[in-house]
């Protein structure tokens, strides 16, 4: 029996609604889910010798086959960013656009509880800049700084924190 790999990417994708897949996830359920018509698939090939290159080419099938493949089932879907995740989902498209942006919504919210103080940001960035960049940092306090030029005659004459490299470090 040969492998229909395009009805068996679609009753997969039916069986787990909103659920969405890599072409490799999908790939790698096929092959362990259909060892013999993988391994007869392997044999009729020239160029496959391992199941690495026979999953590898699974995957580049599913993933050549799937722009048909949603044409002809509206119901398939792909998500925009890499890697590209596929699912199967009964809701329209401007359903599924509005349930991304309530999500996008929600974790708005959550960030904008989160109220980090200017402060304790120098902390986190002289650790990074030293850890990344070997680079020492210093904040200057702004409070010290004299005001001899009348209103904002000093609002950009320091800035908030300095940086030193040591360039005979080697």
């Amino acid at each position: 029996m040969e492998l229909n790999l395009a009805k068996t990417v679609v009753s997969y994708l039916k069986a787990h609604p909103d659920e969405k897949f890599t072409a490799r996830q999908i790939a790698e359920w096929v092959f362990a889910t259909y060892p013999e018509q993988c391994q007869a698939k392997k044999q009729s090939s020239q160029y496959l010798e391992t199941d690495a290159e026979l999953v590898q080419q699974i995957v580049r099938e599913i993933s050549s086959q799937l722009p048909r493949l949603q044409r002809k089932h509206l119901e398939l879907k792909t998500t925009e960013g890499r890697p590209r995740k596929h699912y199967y989902s009964d809701r329209t498209d401007s359903a599924e656009v509005a349930a991304v942006e309530c999500e996008d919504a929600a974790s708005m919210t959550d960030a904008s509880t989160l109220n980090i103080d200017e402060c304790a940001l120098y902390s986190m960035l002289s650790q990074y800049l030293w850890e990344e960049f070997g680079v020492f940092s210093k904040r200057i306090e702004e409070k010290r700084s004299s005001n001899k030029r009348g209103p904002n005659g000093n609002r950009w004459l320091y800035p908030d924190v300095v940086g030193m490299e040591d360039l005979s470090k080697e």
